[in-house]
């Protein structure tokens, strides 16, 4: 063999190497254990009809991969033979039984907490439906992502998530150092949110049966550097960035035990026992040194992994085919804390397979707000989600917080979200009402100090969906929240659904065409649509309490173990390095957000509808409710807001009668079709809605 032939070999080599090193963390095995035909068969338009197929992806992680080494605490998990982490996930495909009557699209959803919501939000599915296993008709609502031709996939991320209920969970390793088992302090919380309306006196270390809890060292408090904190609210008043640090229940009320039938029950590493049952009104910060955590960074690899495979591999090491082969475009959702995770799965670099290709090419992100999640660390807590009442501990505002890149104004050290052009996705970020005054989403486009309005990377378009909370079912009557007594005002029922449809074929438009979406829709700074919550011009309706209370948020300082999102908090309750100023929707007369994409609904009102709600006094007294809204029903005459001294506008001022009402609909529907925020068929839907309004009854 002549020289030149040799070269042209050993380069041959070299590349046949560097390709199997760059393949060697990936997704390795996809094993379909089940293939079912859904919603009976029907056809989904020119798609078809759709299959559901279940079981498990396996994956392996390269500690060495720079891409891989992301995930903090992966250099402490076991390996196999070749040097490899091995974990795996739950799975779930919903394709068209004819590949080639699809779109060749993939919408994947992060699941939120082990479920699938995509089908309850885009697609209108009752509260009655079966989110995690649709199998029915019904559980498939109006069918749009199946009419589009979408492949819709899912796949396990959370290792707090407990088997059941279909909920897609994984199985990850250990984290194990040069000293063996692993211990650190944490904090966990319980709240009304844990106890269903009712008193417990035992609960999971998790606060519930769906999540998997991180033992106690020890039954025994203080081998377990263990406490209780009992406290009203985790906010102050007035609000603000610190966190409320409750007073020590003794250590005779509460033990690690499990007493559901009362004190004092069995010990359990696992469980804790309350003496007099927890109160709907307070909440409990417990901390105690825990052992047995999982990698759970790897929850991103997860996702970044099987998306990978499904648009772009043929077939897994064992040759099974890719079920899916032939997909060329990837659009990823997340919705409320998987919108946290998708901005933290952007942040840290993971929309970059291991050869740096995009794993996303778009993105919606939707009522995540300015927060991102509480995952890449070690004893991480994905679950709980700061609010302002409660679990204000969580590590989630951290800069940056915009999406462009900017300095950080304590380091001017410059950062963003997207800080990588060759991997960003084009990328769609909704709020609601709600993500304002519990989300801190003000700060996804403002400066820390709330004094300047900033301008958004141009791969991004903002839309605050106006005077809606937080999440809801298309359909539900309005209710009071947990055992429909939390909330002081009935819930706002009004669904995002129309818009979100709207704006998720812009996204697709966008990816796949180039055309941009509408202009973004957000309240500002400049034009006075974003505001102080003490500036809110908020009408003084009988019967309702306007506390001004919101989520306050600051720059935190969690130890020295924690940088960019990551890492080991050795601080449990975290100074605040400085506050950040929090803005919040203003109002009009009727006391709706004036700014963003107005459902024709809110822009027409027949009730003051918010993103916000008020708690009774048997759960936290003036706090906010949740993630609920409110609904306060305009009244009918002048002479009935007279008599009641409401100074809002009464039904008959706005519209005269139900035509009048129905009239004014249409031309705000046909509107928002004409700027591309509804889609035709939606107008119908909420024109013929509108004539079946029950506030002309």
């Amino acid at each position: 063999m002549n020289n030149n032939k040799m070269i042209v070999m050993a380069g041959v080599l070299a590349a046949l190497c560097l390709q199997a090193t760059q393949a060697d963390a990936r997704l390795v095995r996809l094993d379909v254990a089940k293939r079912e035909t859904v919603a009976a068969g029907m056809s989904f338009g020119a798609s078809g009809a759709y299959e559901k197929l279940t079981g498990t992806a396996y994956f392996e992680a390269d500690p060495d991969d720079e891409h891989d080494a992301r995930v903090f605490d992966l250099v402490n998990a076991p390996v196999n033979a070749k040097g490899r982490i091995e974990f795996s996930a739950d799975m779930v495909i919903l394709k068209p039984v004819d590949l080639a009557k699809g779109s060749r699209t993939l919408l994947f959803e992060v699941n939120n907490r082990g479920r699938k919501i995509a089908l309850q939000r885009f697609q209108d599915t009752a509260s009655s439906a079966s989110m995690n296993d649709p199998m029915t008709p019904a559980d498939f609502g109006n069918g749009f992502l199946m009419k589009r031709g979408y492949v819709i996939a899912w796949v396990g991320w959370g290792a707090d998530m407990a088997p059941g209920d279909n909920r897609l969970t994984v199985n990850f390793p250990i984290t194990i150092d040069q000293n063996g088992s692993v211990t650190q302090r944490i904090l966990t919380e319980f709240g009304d949110r844990n106890f269903n309306g009712t008193q417990p006196t035992t609960l999971p270390l998790s606060g519930g049966s769906a999540f998997k809890s991180y033992a106690a060292v020890s039954t025994d408090k203080a081998a377990a550097e263990a406490g209780l904190r009992i406290t009203a609210s985790d906010s102050p008043r007035p609000s603000g960035p610190d966190l409320v640090r409750g007073d020590l229940v003794p250590d005779t009320d509460w033990a690690f035990a499990k007493c559901p039938d009362g004190w004092p029950g069995t010990p359990s590493t696992t469980d804790i026992c309350l003496r007099d049952a927890f109160r709907n009104d307070r909440n409990y910060q417990l901390t105690y040194r825990a052992t047995g955590s999982p990698v759970m960074g790897l929850g991103y690899l997860t996702s970044r992994d099987f998306v990978t495979f499904l648009r772009r591999a043929t077939a897994d090491d064992n040759g099974t085919p890719n079920p899916v082969a032939g997909i060329d475009t990837a659009l990823c959702l997340g919705i409320s804390s998987s919108g946290m995770y998708l901005r933290d799965f952007l942040y840290q670099g993971f929309n970059e397979d291991n050869q740096g290709r995009r794993v996303c090419d778009g993105m919606h992100i939707h009522i995540a707000g300015v927060q991102k999640l509480y995952l890449n660390y070690r004893f991480s807590q994905p679950n709980p989600f700061t609010q302002q009442h409660r679990e204000r501990y969580v590590p989630d505002t951290n800069f940056p917080h915009q999406y462009g890149v900017r300095g950080n104004p304590k380091t001017n050290v410059p950062d963003g979200i997207l800080k990588r052009p060759s991997s960003d996705p084009k990328l769609i970020h909704t709020d609601t009402s709600n993500e304002y005054w519990q989300f801190r989403a003000s700060l996804t486009g403002t400066t820390e100090g709330g004094k300047l309005d900033l301008t958004d990377n141009s791969r991004v378009r903002r839309y605050l969906l106006a005077s809606m909370q937080h999440g809801n079912f298309k359909g539900d009557p309005p209710n009071h929240g947990i055992a429909d007594r939390q909330c002081e005002q009935l819930t706002n029922q009004t669904h995002t659904g129309p818009m979100l449809r709207a704006l998720l074929v812009a996204l697709d438009a966008w990816v796949h065409e180039g055309k941009a979406p509408p202009a973004s829709r957000v309240p500002r700074i400049a034009d006075g649509t974003l505001v102080a919550p003490d500036q809110v011009a908020w009408p003084k309706i009988p019967g309702v309490r306007f506390a001004g209370l919101f989520n306050g948020s600051g720059e935190r300082d969690f130890g020295p173990g924690v940088s960019g999102n990551k890492g080991i908090i050795t601080k449990l309750y975290p100074d605040t390095l400085y506050p950040h100023r929090v803005l919040v929707p203003q109002v009009d007369a009727v006391g709706n957000d004036i700014a963003g994409i107005r459902h024709p609904f809110v822009s027409t009102p027949v009730a003051t509808l918010t993103g916000w709600n008020t708690r009774t006094a048997e759960f936290g007294g003036d706090d906010l409710c949740d993630l609920l809204g409110s609904t306060i029903p305009l009244p009918k005459t002048r002479a009935a807001a007279d008599a009641a001294g409401d100074p809002r506008p009464s039904l008959e001022e706005l519209y005269g009668d139900r035509d009048g009402y129905v009239a004014r609909v249409t031309a705000a529907a046909k509107a928002l079709e004409a700027d591309r925020l509804l889609l035709p068929e939606d107008v119908e839907m909420l024109v013929r809605e509108a004539g079946q309004s029950e506030a002309w009854k």
